[in-house]
C-alpha cells in the first residue's frame, strides 16, 4: 500500500511532529509512505495561477498512491489571506483529488471556525460566523460521503466529529481516531542532578508547560497562579512563540511576569532539542495544561505531559474531560480560574500517593492510545477505502456491557402504613422488617 501525505515537515509544528510520528508508525506495519510538504508561510504570495499550479501538482502526483492522507489546519491552505480563501482552496484540493481518482482521508486538528463559541459576540462577530460556515459548507462539506471516492475525515475527540456533523458532513463520513501517545517515560533515578543543571533550588517544585506558546494554552493563566504559589514553586515553559503565529501573547506574557514581580521562578526556554528538553522532563515535578479554549480538538503537548512520568494538571475542556473519562489521568481545575490550580499543585506536591495515581492512570491510557494502535486503525481506514466498502465506523463508540453474578443482599424496609378505604390511617403501627433481596443482574 502506498499513502502519500499532505502536511508540514521537519519543522518545529505541531502537527509536523504529530506527522512524524503517524508516518513511523505506519512504516512499522508495512506501508509505503511519502511526504508532499506543506508551507503555510507562501500562501500569502500564491496567485491564483500559483494555486492551481500547486493543487494540479499534488493531484497528478496523487495517481501514483493508493491513498492521500491531508492534515488540516486553516493556515495550510491560505488563512492568512482569509477564512473563506483558506475553505476555497482546501475544498478545491479535495475535488481535484476525487477526480484524479485516488481515494482521500483528512484528519482535523482544528474545528472549522464559527462552529462552537459560546460566549455573548458582537452583531460583526455573529455576521463574520455565519459567513464562516456558509463558506465551509459550500467548498468543503459537500466533498465529504460515504461512496468510494467521497473524501473521509479522521478526528480526535467526539467533540469535534459533532462539530464537522453540524457542519454538513455524513455522520459515516467522520472517524474518532485518538490523538497517538508515545510511551511513558522512566523516572531519572536521580531528578535532583537535573535540577541542579537547570540552575534550581534542590528542594524546587517545577511546574512545567510543553510545546508552543499560545493564548488558548492559558500561559497567563500559569503565571498568575505562580505568583500566588509558595516561593519554592516554578514554572518551566519549554516552548516559544510558533514561528508563525503573529500575534503579541508573548510579548504580553513577559509584561505579565515583570508586573507581577516573578522574573527568577519563571523560565520561558523557546524551540529545544531533545537532549534539552530530556532535562526539563527530568526535572519537572507536575505538568500544567491549563487551555481556555473550549473547541480545542486534541493536543499533542497534553499527550507529552501524559508520558512524561508525571502528575498533570489540565483544565476542564471537552477535549481534556474526555480523556479523563477513559483514564483518570489528570487533576481537572476550572479554565481561567488560577485558584484552582495553586490548589492543584500544592494538593499534588504535598500528596505522593495522589500524583503517583495520576502517573499510572496516565501510563494506562498511553498504553491504550499508542502510536501502534494508531497506525492499525489507520491502516484498517485505508484498506477498507481503497476496497471501496461501505464505511460504517460512525465513532460513536458503544455501551459497555457489564455483567453481574446475582448475590442476596438483606436490607432494611419500613413497612407503609396501612390505608383503609375511607382514607384514614389504619391503627396497626409502622414496623421495621428484614427482607432478602436478590441483587438484579446487569
Amino acid at each position: 500500500m502506498r499513502v502519500l501525505h499532505l502536511s508540514t515537515w521537519n519543522r518545529p509544528c505541531g502537527i509536523a511532529t504529530y506527522c512524524g510520528n503517524l508516518v513511523r508508525s505506519l512504516d512499522g506495519v508495512g506501508i509505503r509512505n511519502d511526504v508532499y510538504p506543506l508551507e503555510p508561510h507562501l500562501w500569502r504570495t500564491f496567485t491564483a495561477a500559483d494555486i492551481a499550479e500547486l493543487q494540479g501538482d499534488i493531484a497528478e502526483q496523487s495517481r501514483r498512491y493508493d491513498v492521500v492522507h491531508i492534515q488540516h489546519e486553516h493556515g495550510f491552505f491560505g488563512h492568512a489571506v482569509s477564512y473563506k480563501a483558506a475553505a476555497r482552496n482546501y475544498g478545491s484540493l479535495l475535488r481535484q483529488l476525487r477526480a484524479a481518482g485516488t481515494p482521500v482521508v483528512t484528519t482535523f486538528h482544528t474545528e472549522p471556525l464559527g462552529v462552537g463559541e459560546r460566549r455573548t459576540l458582537s452583531p460583526q462577530k455573529l455576521l463574520r460566523n455565519v459567513n464562516r460556515r456558509l463558506a465551509w459548507k459550500h467548498h468543503v462539506s459537500g466533498c465529504f460521503g460515504v461512496g468510494p471516492l467521497d473524501a473521509k475525515a479522521i478526528v480526535h475527540t467526539p467533540t469535534t466529529r459533532r462539530a464537522l456533523i453540524k457542519q454538513g458532513m455524513p455522520a459515516g463520513a467522520v472517524h474518532v481516531v485518538e490523538h497517538g501517545c508515545l510511551p511513558q517515560r522512566q523516572a531519572w533515578q536521580n531528578p535532583a542532578a537535573a535540577k541542579e543543571q537547570l540552575g534550581l533550588p534542590v528542594d524546587a517544585v517545577l511546574l512545567t508547560m510543553f510545546g508552543f506558546i499560545g493564548r488558548y494554552k492559558g500561559h497567563d493563566v500559569a503565571v498568575r497562579a505562580l505568583a500566588k504559589l509558595p516561593e519554592r514553586f516554578h514554572l518551566a515553559i519549554c516552548g516559544g512563540a510558533h514561528p508563525e503565529a503573529d500575534d503579541d501573547f508573548l510579548d504580553k506574557l513577559l509584561k505579565l511576569v515583570r508586573h507581577l514581580g516573578i522574573e527568577d521562578r519563571v523560565t520561558i526556554t523557546g524551540w529545544l532539542s531533545v537532549d534539552a528538553a530530556d532535562v526539563y522532563y527530568a526535572a519537572t515535578d507536575i505538568c500544567l495544561a491549563p487551555y481556555v479554549d473550549p473547541n480545542l480538538s486534541a493536543s499533542g503537548a497534553i499527550t507529552w505531559a501524559l508520558a512524561s512520568g508525571k502528575p498533570t494538571i489540565g483544565s476542564k475542556v471537552p477535549a481534556f474531560q474526555n480523556i479523563c473519562r477513559e483514564q483518570p489521568c489528570m487533576l481537572l481545575t476550572t479554565p481561567k480560574m488560577e485558584d484552582e490550580i495553586v490548589w492543584a499543585a500544592e494538593k499534588l506536591a504535598n500528596d505522593p500517593t495522589h500524583s503517583a495515581d495520576l502517573v499510572a492512570a496516565a501510563g494506562r491510557y498511553i498504553d491504550s492510545y499508542s502510536w501502534e494502535e494508531t497506525a492499525r486503525v489507520t491502516e484498517n481506514l485505508y484498506a477498507t477505502m481503497i476496497s471501496g466498502q461501505s464505511l460504517t465506523a460512525s465513532g460513536i463508540g458503544r455501551g459497555r456491557l457489564v455483567a453481574r453474578t446475582a448475590t442476596p443482599a438483606t436490607i432494611q424496609r419500613t413497612q407503609a402504613p396501612r390505608i383503609d378505604r375511607r382514607g384514614l390511617l389504619a391503627s396497626s403501627p409502622t414496623r421495621s422488617v428484614e427482607q432478602p433481596v436478590a441483587a438484579r443482574a446487569s
